[in-house]
C-alpha cells in the first residue's frame, strides 16, 4: 500500500470504524511511520473533542425514516476496495512495537459517537456512515422521549400530591361542618322540647372563671352542654359530665375544651329526673364510674 492509502485509514481508525483486516495493515505501518502516528493522535483527540463542540439540533420527524431508506438503497459494490490490498504481503513486526503504536482493535461506540461530524467517514464508507447516523438519531430520539416522559411524570406526581393534600383538607372541613350541623340540630331539638329544663353551671376553685349552660330534656334524658373558660386537660385526662339525683352521681360522657377554653357536648342521660344537679369533674381519659377528680362546674336545673 502507498503512504497516502494508509493516511486515508487514519480518520476511520480515529472514529473506531476500521474492520479487522484494515486495522491489521495500519498497525503494521504505524511503528515505522512517525508522521502517521502523530496524525492519528491528532485525529483521535479531535474526534474526542467534537462531543463538546456540537450544538444540539432537534431532528425532523422524518429524518430517521429518510436515513434508513438511504442505507437500504446503498449498493454493496459501491464500497471501494483497492485490489492491491488483497495480495499485499505482510511484514513481521515485533508485537510490543505494534502495541505501542496502535490502538485496541475493539470497536469503541463512544468514539464513533464523538466523531459523527467527521465527513471523511461518510465519504469513505457511505453505508457505515449512514448506518451510524441512523443509530445515533434513534438513540437521541429515545433519550429525548425518556427525558420528556420523566419530566412529565415528576410534574404529574407533584400535582397529584398537591391535589391529595387539598382533598384531605376539604374532607376535614366537611367533617367539621357535619359535626357542627349535627350538634346544632341536637341542641335545637332539646331546646324545643316541652319538658326541657335549663341549668347554669358556675366554676369552682380549680377554674372560678369557667361557666356553662346546660339544657336537659326530662322526657328523653337528652342533654347538651356549652361551656367556656375551662383550662386545657392534662395529658391522659378529660372532663366528665355527671347527673346527680337522690345524692347518687350518674356518669355521662367525657369531653375536652379547645385552646380557647370552649367545649360543647351532647349526651344521653337517664330520663325522668326533676330538678337534678349537674357537675363537671376532671377524670381519667375515657371516664370513670364514680367521681374521683376535682369539680370544675356545678349547677341545678329549674323546673
Amino acid at each position: 500500500m502507498r503512504h497516502e492509502d494508509y493516511r486515508q485509514l487514519l480518520a476511520l481508525e480515529a472514529a473506531g470504524a476500521l474492520d479487522e483486516e484494515e486495522r491489521g495493515r495500519l498497525e503494521e505501518h504505524l511503528p515505522s511511520c512517525g508522521e502517521c502516528r502523530e496524525e492519528l493522535r491528532e485525529l483521535t483527540d479531535a474526534a474526542a473533542s467534537l462531543l463538546y463542540t456540537l450544538t444540539p439540533v432537534q431532528p425532523s420527524p422524518g429524518l430517521r425514516a429518510d436515513i434508513l431508506a438511504r442505507v437500504r438503497a446503498v449498493d454493496p459494490s459501491e464500497v471501494f476496495v483497492d485490489p492491491s490490498e488483497v495480495a499485499a504481503p505482510t511484514k513481521a513486526v515485533d508485537p510490543s512495537e505494534a502495541r505501542a503504536g496502535s490502538r485496541p482493535a475493539s470497536f469503541d461506540a463512544r468514539t464513533l459517537l464523538r466523531g459523527l461530524s467527521l465527513w471523511r467517514l461518510f465519504s469513505l464508507r457511505p453505508a457505515l456512515g449512514f448506518g451510524a447516523a441512523a443509530a445515533v438519531v434513534a438513540v437521541l430520539l429515545l433519550g429525548l422521549t425518556s427525558l420528556s416522559l420523566w419530566n412529565r411524570t415528576r410534574t404529574l406526581s407533584a400535582e397529584v400530591a398537591s391535589l391529595s393534600g387539598r382533598l384531605r383538607e376539604a374532607q376535614g372541613e366537611a367533617d367539621d361542618q357535619r359535626r357542627q350541623l349535627a350538634s346544632a340540630r341536637s341542641i335545637e331539638e332539646v331546646l324545643n322540647s316541652p319538658a326541657v329544663s335549663v341549668a347554669e353551671l358556675s366554676g369552682k376553685k380549680p377554674a372560678p372563671e369557667a361557666h356553662a349552660m346546660l339544657a336537659y330534656d326530662r322526657s328523653s334524658g337528652r342533654a347538651v352542654v356549652m361551656a367556656t373558660g375551662l383550662p386545657p386537660c392534662p395529658e391522659g385526662h378529660a372532663y366528665q359530665l355527671w347527673l346527680i339525683a337522690d345524692n347518687k352521681p350518674l356518669p355521662g360522657r367525657t369531653f375536652k375544651a379547645d385552646t380557647q377554653g370552649r367545649a360543647q357536648l351532647s349526651d344521653q342521660l337517664p330520663p325522668n329526673h326533676t330538678a337534678p344537679t349537674f357537675a363537671v369533674t376532671l377524670e381519667r381519659e375515657g371516664g370513670v364510674p364514680a367521681p374521683e377528680g376535682d369539680i370544675f362546674l356545678v349547677g341545678t336545673t329549674k323546673g
